[in-house]
């Protein structure tokens, strides 16, 4: 008997033997342009030589260190990613640990010890992770344990009014992400973060924003608190944060940081030097003049180059596209169908939607790859 991996996936038939910027290679030799990223993850794309002599150098200078001392990946993390913050009043705090779960556990566990409440109120379509607290408050087919740690109310989507009746005095936090990516790439009504924002402040909620995978520049924005003009009390990231280690980073307002109780966070791998030499990198990179302005270019260029064959609707901001199929087929079909023309794309939880998103150094011209592999389509249903 031979052991095998549990069935967790759905596993695409693609022999990838290597990876190179923005194009996967094949056994055969065959390239795909990858438009997919790794689920937002490949930040400066495959084999990125900056982020490989930082890591080298790091490995070998000092590989891992218990966060009982500090380190100077820390510190140079912290300086390279304090400027990319939207401004807030009192500044910001970060936590670091290992993925966007532990990110979102930790800015519920300090949302419910600031307020001393036991409510959290969360949107249909949401997800936010699988580890208990986070999949508590995810919208999910399968309930992923018997009961949650905390009352968790669902609100529809970008309603307003009922967000104003849900949201009371006894609401500790509310938890969105900006875009909803696996839900579809599903966009917020105009005015509804604004109206959440001044709904959490009339009622001492505070307001979370999951920047799992909004974050790091991949609106054109560093932050969705900048492409939106709304600061949230406590936001979270990873997946591209350290373009493709394992990250995951709780920011907070210190004034509600500063309230968090000693030894309530905590993270034997959060923190590490590899990880935060990368996150500094990532940091500095998007940083760097015409970086976000080429997201942006690239964006435009891509959402050109969709609306042609199956696609019939482009939203989303940035590089996290959704892309909506006509009635006549399915998101799955076309992404298979876009594979054999060498374009590799995701699908998400609505089955009319595609999504895109790519390394954030993709190209405006790359998008043409695309409109030739749409226009080559034959699809069915």
């Amino acid at each position: 008997m031979s052991l095998r991996e549990i069935d967790a996936y759905a596993r695409l038939p693609l022999p990838v033997v290597a990876a190179q910027d923005n194009e996967l290679i094949l056994e055969d030799g065959r390239r795909v342009l990858d438009l997919y990223g790794g689920h937002c993850v490949n930040t400066l794309g495959a084999g990125d030589v900056g982020l490989a002599r930082v890591l080298s150098r790091q490995w070998h200078e000092l590989s891992f260190a218990t966060n009982l001392l500090d380190h100077a990946p820390r510190r140079d993390f912290l300086a390279a990613f304090e400027p990319n913050l939207p401004l807030a009043p009192s500044g910001w705090q970060v936590f670091c640990t290992n993925s966007g779960a532990e990110a979102n556990e930790n800015a519920l566990k300090l949302a419910l010890a600031f307020t001393r409440r036991r409510k959290v109120v969360y949107f249909k379509g949401a997800f936010h992770g699988r580890t208990a607290a986070a999949a508590a408050v995810s919208d999910t087919k399968l309930p992923a344990f018997p009961n949650a740690p905390f009352d968790a109310l669902k609100i529809p989507w970008s309603q307003s009014e009922v967000a104003q009746w849900a949201i009371d005095d006894s609401v500790a936090a509310v938890i969105l992400e900006p875009y909803q990516s696996l839900a579809g790439v599903t966009e917020p009504a105009p005015g509804f973060l604004e109206k959440l924002r001044e709904r959490c402040d009339q009622t001492g909620a505070l307001l979370v924003f999951d920047e799992v995978q909004t974050g790091s520049g991949r609106l054109g924005s560093f932050w969705a608190a900048q492409h939106f003009g709304v600061v949230p009390d406590v936001f979270t990231t990873a997946k591209g944060a350290a373009g493709g280690l394992p990250i995951g980073l709780t920011v907070a307002q210190t004034k509600f940081a500063s309230g968090v109780p000693g030894k309530l966070f905590g993270s034997t791998f959060g923190g590490g030097p590899l990880a935060l030499a990368a996150a500094a990198e990532v940091a500095r990179r998007i940083a760097e003049p015409g970086f976000l302005a080429n997201v942006r270019a690239t964006s435009a260029a891509l959402k050109q180059a969709a609306l042609r064959g199956p696609i019939v609707r482009v939203r989303g901001a940035g590089l996290l596209l959704g892309l909506v199929v006509n009635s006549d087929t399915s998101a799955a079909a076309v992404r298979d169908a876009l594979l054999a023309q060498g374009v590799l794309v995701g699908t998400s939880d609505d089955p009319k939607v595609l999504r895109l998103s790519p390394a954030l150094t993709l190209r405006p011209h790359e998008a043409e790859r695309l409109a030739r592999a749409l226009d080559a389509l034959t699809v069915r249903a």
